[in-house]
């Protein structure tokens, strides 16, 4: 699979690649390998939360190169998928990594199909290819997965089968296990795409009614041994052996929440915003999505 369009589209030349390796506490050699992208990969995951309060905040999301890494790297705040994905995209293809951009329609056992609007990486190492992906939140990869029909992937208890799509050479389910199942987070077919593509998905992503990530306080956060969500007032962690803890949070400890478990920094006026953003307590939802 080769990368489509003029590498210029995606602006590697504008990233601070030192920026982002401090901002990750990644040195030494970086050759692009297999143990490079897994190292990468999961210092991204662990570091960077998932986050949409830049929607609520009326800012909407910037996909120039200078915009994201201003953000992600250089001021304590995430991003969703776009943000993530694009920014790990150009740091990898300034390592020397051969990169193409997917789009991945999210499953997760959804009554109706949800847009294809997932953004997610094929990376070429040698002659591997991997599934890498920092922007799915709390059910995503901490690692990247070798594409393999079949391939199992354990990360710290956190257990992913890559599989094709019967009867296809080009179309990939990612599922989760859960307890003796497997949970399909989403589909994806290796049809690389150009910046412009992400520009339109990310507007509605962004701005549409129906869109996850409009209208509510949607925040996720990964460490090894544990995912965290908050979904309006809703807050969910989950542990790798499955066990679960959900409670609702009251206005008051949404600072402390937003700094010290999601490391997320907002000025007072814009931790005003979030709060006026979550629904009365009686109204809060009782499950999360993602």
């Amino acid at each position: 699979m080769k990368p489509i369009g003029s590498a210029a589209q995606w602006q590697a030349d504008r990233l601070d690649v030192q920026a982002y390796l401090t901002r990750l506490g990644v040195t030494g050699p970086l050759e692009p390998d297999a143990e490079t992208l897994r190292r990468l990969h999961r210092a991204h995951a662990l570091t960077i939360p998932f986050e949409n309060l830049d929607i609520l905040l009326g800012r909407g999301i910037d996909l120039d190169v200078d915009a994201m890494q201003d953000k992600l790297l250089r001021s304590r705040r995430g991003g969703y998928c776009y943000e993530h994905n694009m920014l790990f995209a150009v740091l990898l293809e300034r390592l020397g990594y051969e990169v193409t951009r997917l789009y991945a329609r999210p499953l997760l056992d959804a009554p109706k199909p949800l847009p294809r609007t997932h953004l997610v990486l094929s990376v070429a190492v040698g002659d591997q290819t991997y599934l890498a992906d920092v922007g799915f939140g709390d059910e995503g990869p901490l690692e990247p997965i070798l594409v393999g029909d079949g391939t199992v992937s354990d990360q710290a208890g956190w257990v992913y089968r890559l599989a094709r799509v019967q009867g296809t050479d080009k179309e990939w389910v990612l599922s989760l296990k859960r307890e003796d199942d497997w949970f399909p987070l989403y589909w994806y077919a290796t049809e690389g795409h150009h910046h412009i593509d992400c520009v339109v998905a990310n507007y509605f992503i962004s701005t549409h009614s129906s869109s996850p990530f409009t209208g509510r306080v949607f925040l996720e956060r990964i460490a090894e041994d544990r995912r965290l969500n908050l979904n309006h007032r809703t807050l969910t962690l989950t542990r790798a052996d499955g066990t679960v803890e959900v409670r609702d949070v009251v206005d008051d400890e949404v600072r402390e929440l937003l700094d010290k478990e999601f490391e997320i920094e907002l000025t007072d006026d814009e931790v005003a915003v979030v709060v006026a953003a979550l629904p009365a307590p009686s109204a809060a939802p009782s499950g999360a999505a993602s």
